[in-house]
């Protein structure tokens, strides 16, 4: 048995995806940014309408993952707005120039999660020492770490997320993520023995979640 969360950077995706089955949604806007964090107008509709949970991404702006305190502060009154709405979760990662966790900014985030799950996401991926900085995720508080192994897909990164797998020990999830499609799960499954996967489900140029897709996701 394993676990499906579709990123989705649209309500119509966002309800696509529910609707395919998806165990988990990830939401965030601007795909041509890596992700962003999105209107709440609309993740409150996909809240009122879903029956699964949903997390948000908090990202002001796309590029790297090092944030001045103004950014930290507009991430910090995005995720207390957010947080007046019913979401199960928060997706973010900040670091510091060094390519190390800032453990200042991520722990500010983390408290004001006020107890839901927070993800460290693929920033993870840009840090120097992968091992040191899931330490240090473990002990923030993180629930789970977004990783396609420092390269560039899931399946080029899966030597370093089984290391990170064996290494967590249960502690966090690592959840592989990265261009995972139908026709490379088995493999990445079959190697890496993580629970979680995370995927757009999106096949070609398009930007809708392909519903087959994430069936056959849902059952490879």
């Amino acid at each position: 048995m394993h676990f499906l969360e579709i990123a989705c950077f649209n309500k119509e995706a966002a309800l696509a995806a529910a609707a395919a089955g998806a165990h988990r949604l990830e939401l965030c806007s601007h795909k041509e940014l890596g992700g962003v964090s999105p209107d709440l107008t609309w993740v409150k509709e996909v809240k009122e309408t879903v029956n699964i949970p949903v997390y948000l991404m908090i990202r002001p702006r796309g590029g790297n993952f090092i944030y001045t305190e103004e950014e930290l502060q507009l991430m910090a009154v995005y995720l207390k707005e957010a947080n007046k709405l019913p979401i199960d979760g928060f997706v973010f990662g900040c670091l510091n120039t060094s390519l190390s966790l800032n453990q200042k900014q991520n722990k500010t985030l983390i408290n004001l999660a006020a107890g839901k799950p927070c993800t460290l996401h693929k920033a993870f991926d840009e840090v120097i020492d992968p091992f040191k900085a899931l330490e240090e995720a473990i002990a923030l508080g993180f629930s789970a770490i977004l990783s396609s192994g420092k390269e560039l897909n899931a399946l080029a990164g899966l030597p370093l997320i089984s290391k990170l797998i064996v290494k967590a020990e249960g502690r966090i999830e690592i959840m592989p993520g990265g261009n995972i499609r139908s026709s490379n799960l088995a493999l990445i499954k079959k190697n890496c023995g993580a629970t979680w996967f995370h995927s757009a489900a999106l096949l070609g140029n398009e930007t809708m979640p392909d519903e087959t897709e994430i069936k056959a996701l849902l059952n490879t």
